[in-house]
């Protein structure tokens, strides 16, 4: 059906106890896929194996961009279908929304398509319903092209490797390459390929763990994030989307000093 996507979930053996559940989903929402499903690690440290979904371990230590670079040359498909371990799926996806979708990226040489709603973006396009340019004039953001679950083209990937980067230094470097480099990107309101958000700091979000007591897909051990904690995530993004520009750098150089790390640097 999808004879030039490939489905590329990034993860790494510390994250393994993730798998099962994410295929699970997968497997459940998106079962009509007939694509090459792969999981891109670092390590299999557990041995784990899947139906129909490859393993491919690019090598102990390597970051993202290692393993990206590691298996590149064994996609043979234009485009790949980016997301995360941790993003499951919830609901399922309409193949012909996705035909729909790589149709215009072919069409229109686009190459990056992110089908999650944040950052918001901007205005809409006219050649297709429900796409926006992905780009907010109102409101700058380093984190436009990202690694919520999107479509890439393979040869913007290929550009993007060049350098050692871990996942978080990785994703904060994509919009400004893309804007430099003018790539042409565009995001949907995220519909398509809705997630439950699983992980964050290596702890279980709160709202994934009350889904996990009602459908225990996630049979893992780890500690699920104190509410005082989630709390500060969920204030930062929300500071992030009404401040002005200037405000929250001011705010955020304010922060630094105290010690907290930002992966995104400060504006020059």
């Amino acid at each position: 059906m999808f004879e030039n996507l490939t489905l590329l979930i990034h993860s790494c053996g510390a994250y393994s106890d993730l798998w099962s559940g994410q295929i699970e989903m997968l497997n459940r929402h998106w079962n009509d896929r007939q694509i090459r499903t792969v999981i891109l690690t670092d390590t299999n440290p557990p041995n784990y194996s899947f139906d129909n979904v490859e393993i491919f371990c690019a090598g102990e230590g390597k970051e993202i961009t290692g393993r990206l670079s590691a298996f590149l040359p064994f996609i043979e498909t234009e485009y790949v279908f980016v997301t995360l371990d941790d993003y499951y799926l919830l609901h399922d996806v309409d193949n012909a929304r996705i035909k729909e979708l790589l149709n215009f990226m072919d069409d229109n040489n686009y190459d990056y398509l992110r089908l999650f709603n944040a950052p918001h973006g901007g205005k809409a396009l006219k050649k297709i319903k429900k796409v926006y340019n992905v780009y907010n004039s109102k409101k700058i953001s380093n984190y436009y092209v990202n690694l919520y679950p999107g479509i890439w083209r393979k040869s913007f990937i290929e550009k993007t490797v060049d350098q050692s980067l871990n996942a978080w230094q990785y994703e904060v470097s994509l919009t400004p390459f893309a804007i430099d480099n003018g790539i042409k990107c565009a995001m949907t309101k995220g519909k398509e390929y809705r997630i439950l958000d699983v992980i964050r700091k290596g702890k279980v979000l709160r709202k994934a763990h009350r889904y996990f007591k009602k459908d225990p897909v996630y049979q893992g051990n780890r500690e699920i994030m104190p509410l005082k904690d989630e709390w500060k995530l969920k204030f930062r993004d929300f500071v992030k989307c009404i401040l002005p520009r200037k405000l929250e750098q001011k705010l955020k150089k304010r922060m630094m000093k105290r010690g907290m790390t930002f992966y995104s640097p400060l504006d020059e």
